[in-house]
């Protein structure tokens, strides 16, 4: 017998080897014919894990459609219904409200870009400023934030409205990939460094294209988040009057509002920095008694039932324990919902907290939303904001 134990032990080593192997893939939603934005996740037979840097998102395999599979977001209203050949899977990502439709295929691998030629002469840690359409009239500026190890690069980009999420990729001597794929948002930054400057283009999907440049700049700042958004004049509190989720009225002037701080979100849950922000702010509205916290919505879809459908599910999903109010659906054009804002003179981004004091005054008004993906960025506003709440409470 023992001399069939080398045999036995390979073939065993040899199984588990192929069943590891076959549970990490690389996904690929296709850009357009020639760009694909390149993601990693392991396959379980419950869904997929992505990975993005220090970012894990589950997708739940939540129907079988004849030989088709669908993988269902926690969060969102995108899927991905796709087949399974043998190791190869093939299908779409779906947004019906916003009628989209990107072809995804996926094969097993480990790394999204190749490992071509490392460079140690080439260093690009640090924070950019980066210029998004710089040769266009409809240019708009961010923070490109790089941690470099080797090859290896995780890094994000923030911008007056909000971060791009996490994101990984190569350095391959002098050429930057970058990507990340969280169910909904697929993003991919391609670049060239030449001396200082960093060029190259960036993909949203197939639906959104950029050109754009960087240079390190350790110094550069974005607008303001608290100086961009206001009331109009005239105002000094924000009222609102709208239903939740159960068909309940709920207004500005209830009862439970009364004596305590209100954070009013302006949001939407097809947006991946409101869902980062509902995360944070649910965890406020645990730490602080003295704190009512409200969402209104606005939704893409133009069905009632699935708005309602879609702002149920994050309300489960991410323990939200505040109330999310439908303020519209159909659309979420700004100027629009202004006139159901009334009293704000702009919205600029989503999502947008408003601050209001135990008077129900308006203290502050906080634009976009940069999130973990940040790192410091994020720790030091999670601290200046709390202290600033502090304050209030203490009045």
């Amino acid at each position: 017998m023992n001399r069939y134990m080398p045999f036995l032990l390979a073939i065993i080593f040899s199984c588990s080897e192929n069943k590891e192997s076959n549970t990490k893939y690389i996904g690929y939603l296709v850009s357009n014919d020639s760009i694909n934005i390149p993601f990693n996740f392991e396959y379980q037979k419950t869904g997929i894990t992505i990975y993005n840097a220090e970012e894990s998102v589950f997708l739940s395999i939540n129907n079988t459609f004849k030989d088709s599979l669908r993988l269902q977001s926690p969060f969102f209203e995108d899927y991905i219904n796709f087949k399974k050949n043998g190791d190869s899977m093939n299908g779409n990502l779906f947004n019906q409200s916003l009628s989209r439709k990107i072809p995804f295929y996926a094969v097993p691998g480990l790394d999204r870009f190749e490992n071509k030629f490392f460079s140690e002469n080439i260093d690009i840690n640090g924070k950019w400023r980066i210029i998004f359409n710089f040769s266009k009239s409809n240019s708009y500026e961010g923070e490109l934030i790089v941690n470099q190890s080797n090859s290896d690069i995780f890094s994000t980009i923030r911008t007056d409205t909000g971060d791009y999420g996490y994101m990984q990729g190569k350095m391959n001597y002098n050429e930057l990939s970058i990507s990340n794929f969280n169910g909904s948002r697929a993003y991919l930054i391609k670049g060239k460094l030449n001396n200082d400057t960093i060029r190259g283009d960036f993909y949203r999907g197939n639906y959104g294209y950029s050109d754009f440049i960087a240079f390190k700049d350790d110094d550069f700042k974005l607008s303001d988040p608290y100086g961009m958004t206001s009331l109009k004049k005239g105002y000094e509190s924000f009222d609102f009057k709208f239903e939740d989720i159960n068909g309940e009225i709920i207004s500005s002037n209830d009862k439970k509002f009364e004596d305590k701080l209100i954070l009013v979100q302006i949001m939407g849950s097809w947006c991946p920095n409101c869902i980062d922000e509902s995360k944070y702010l649910s965890q406020l509205n645990r730490k602080y008694k003295d704190i009512s916290i409200v969402s209104i919505a606005f939704e893409y879809t133009k069905e009632k039932n699935q708005a309602i459908n879609n702002l149920r599910k994050i309300k489960k999903n991410l323990n939200i324990n505040y109330d999310i109010l439908l303020g519209g659906y159909g659309s979420t054009d700004k100027k629009l919902i202004l006139e159901k804002l009334n009293s704000l003179e702009k919205l600029i981004s989503y999502p947008t907290l408003i601050v209001m004091d135990k008077n129900k005054i308006v203290r502050k008004i906080h634009t976009g939303f940069n999130g973990p993906a940040t790192g410091d960025e994020y720790v030091k506003f999670k601290y200046n904001f709390e202290e600033f709440l502090k304050f209030l409470i203490s009045e």
